[in-house]
């Protein structure tokens, strides 16, 4: 079978699991829980091009979502990501199997699992479909590595057009997919120029479409996160076999909530764990698993994989860790060690449409081939319809939009202080799902707002020094005009009140001001003018990586094109 037939159905797989996963999310409107935030069109701030001085999470993703939604709604674009995460993941799974059955079984593996689950639980869209790319940097590295000079076009430049499309999705996209990339290329080289050559393509593609959140993160303040984060987001034990357990089945988030119901009950995670290791087991003990260069690349990416996630949740590794996070820059993307073991998840994938290309060639029952093709669905039904029904689809309601364009329309410089002073809101417009405060992606003013994080009963200090001071203030007991004072000294003008939120009784909420708009419960009063300039850095970085992302992609069409033409002389000179 070709791959691009395994890609096709895969990608058919894909479509299907994704509609039966994604349910009433995929209706019109937003689904908004926890960091999953759409609005009806991300606006081209400060903060979307990262160069607003604060640490860049979203950064490009979020400028990708602004581009897109100028030209169809948010929600539009939110349904095509989410469904088409799926349809790429299954594809790229389905093209490394060599039977129909074989594709079917990767491809459901590789978009059912506790790691999508819990990722989609939590509002970690991006991280979904950066997974989605690595079956394919996995293909791509290897087949870039082992290219001839006078090879197709594709085989060469297929990986940096990956490792471009992964950098748009920000820093852990980047991080997952370089480090399949790399593990590829070392194991499926045949010398150590072409190591090095691959090593070298990867490094360089990597860090210059990387640099449109690593430049403006060098700048921000502070260069390191709060270690406590180190043991609140480390990997955990979501079923009753353990740390280890837990990871083998791609799953361990830190945040409860997020765990799939049938992950803490022996039976269901027990029998997906035998599975899992039968699976492992089966395929890796074969010859010629080890023979063909993605199927190694893939095992041992995937032990990587699980090492890097577990290691930290370990006393030592976590001490180690905590150490890298308080003096290494940058370092707080290996906190949430548990979104490393997505390589982990691709391993298992391409294990299972192994384990059933052999089924098909020993013939074996239909029974146990379809069984083995469909156990990742049936070990994991929590996750169907929107995680059974916990997702939906909402509209914004008229306030909270003639609310944003007054926000963006009041006149003078200064930020927007958001209240009551809490991380996450409960609306009953959303049938009180939690999500993260969704202001600062609806107007286009700098926003100040609380960035703390409460996990399991505590809190990991936010990374913006302004809303920790802001944050101190309101906590404090000076009186309401000394506040407002101070507040217009940290470049805050105005203030935008929902009275239907609960925040941090410890804070004051009502700090006066001029009254510019009050709607459906939502007030914005103008403490007065600031000359306090909003920060603005240049987009330096976004410039260094949309010039290489020019690159890669321009050499790819011309060596494209080229390509035809090369085939036509070779013919002639066989001829």
């Amino acid at each position: 079978m070709s791959t691009l037939r395994g890609a096709r159905l895969g990608a058919l797989v894909g479509l299907v699991l994704g509609v039966l996963a994604l349910g009433p999310a995929l209706a019109p409107g937003y689904t908004l829980h926890y960091d999953m935030v759409f609005t009806p069109q991300l606006p081209l701030s400060a903060r979307t091009l990262g160069v607003d001085g604060s640490v860049p999470r979203a950064v490009p993703s979020d400028l990708v979502v602004a581009l897109v939604s100028t030209l169809v709604p948010g929600w539009v674009v939110q349904k095509v990501v989410l469904l088409g995460s799926f349809v790429v993941a299954g594809a790229g799974a389905g093209r490394l199997a060599t039977t129909r059955p074989g594709s079917v079984a990767a491809a459901a593996l590789m978009t059912w699992n506790p790691w999508v689950a819990e990722r989609l639980a939590i509002g970690h869209w991006v991280y979904v479909a950066g997974l989605a790319l690595l079956p394919w940097v996995l293909g791509g590295a290897v087949a870039h590595v082992r290219a001839r000079a006078d090879g197709p076009a594709r085989e060469r430049w297929a990986l940096p057009v990956l490792l471009v499309l992964a950098g748009l999705g920000g820093s852990t996209t980047n991080l997952l997919a370089a480090i399949v990339a790399a593990v590829a290329v070392v194991a499926a080289g045949t010398g150590r120029r072409d190591r090095a050559r691959g090593l070298a393509v990867v490094a360089v593609v990597s860090l210059v479409v990387s640099a449109a959140w690593w430049w403006p993160f060098l700048t921000a303040a502070p260069w390191s996160a709060d270690p406590s984060g180190v043991e609140a987001f480390a990997t955990t034990a979501d079923t009753p076999f353990g740390l280890l357990g837990s990871a083998l089945l791609g799953g361990g988030i830190w945040h409860e909530p997020s765990w799939p119901v049938e992950r803490t009950g022996v039976l269901v995670s027990g029998v997906a764990l035998l599975l899992t290791l039968a699976v492992l087991v089966a395929a890796l003990a074969r010859r010629s698993w080890w023979a063909d260069p993605r199927r190694r690349s893939a095992a041992l990416v995937g032990l990587l994989a699980l090492v890097l996630a577990v290691v930290p949740a370990t006393g030592p590794g976590a001490a180690l860790t905590t150490a890298l996070v308080e003096h290494v820059p940058g370092a707080g993307l290996l906190r949430d060690s548990q979104k490393l073991l997505a390589p982990a998840v691709l391993l298992l994938a391409v294990a299972a449409g192994a384990v059933v290309d052999g089924l098909v060639r020993a013939r074996a029952g239909v029974v146990l081939v379809v069984a083995a093709v469909v156990w990742p669905v049936a070990t994991l039904p929590g996750l169907a319809l929107g995680s059974a029904g916990a997702w939906g689809s909402v509209d914004y309601p008229a306030a909270y939009v003639s609310a944003a364009a007054a926000v963006d329309d009041a006149p003078g410089q200064g930020a927007v202080l958001v209240l009551p002073w809490s991380t996450y809101r409960a609306y009953p417009w959303d049938a009180g799902r939690v999500v993260l405060d969704p202001w600062d992606r609806l107007v286009r003013r700098d926003v100040v707002r609380s960035d703390d994080l409460p996990v399991s009963g505590r809190r990991v200090v936010g990374e913006d020094p302004r809303a920790a001071e802001v944050g101190e203030l309101l906590r404090g007991d000076a009186p309401a005009a000394e506040q407002r004072e101070r507040l217009r000294a940290l470049g805050v003008r105005y203030v935008l009140l929902d009275a239907s939120q609960p925040g941090d009784p410890t804070t004051s909420t009502d700090l006066g001001g001029a009254v510019v708009v009050r709607e459906g419960g939502l007030t914005l009063t103008d403490l007065g003018p600031t000359s306090v300039a909003p920060r603005r850095d240049a987009p330096v970085g976004l410039v260094l990586a949309g010039l290489g992302s020019l690159v890669v992609l321009v050499g790819a069409a011309r060596a494209h094109r080229r390509a035809p033409a090369r085939r036509r002389a070779d013919d002639a000179t066989r001829g």
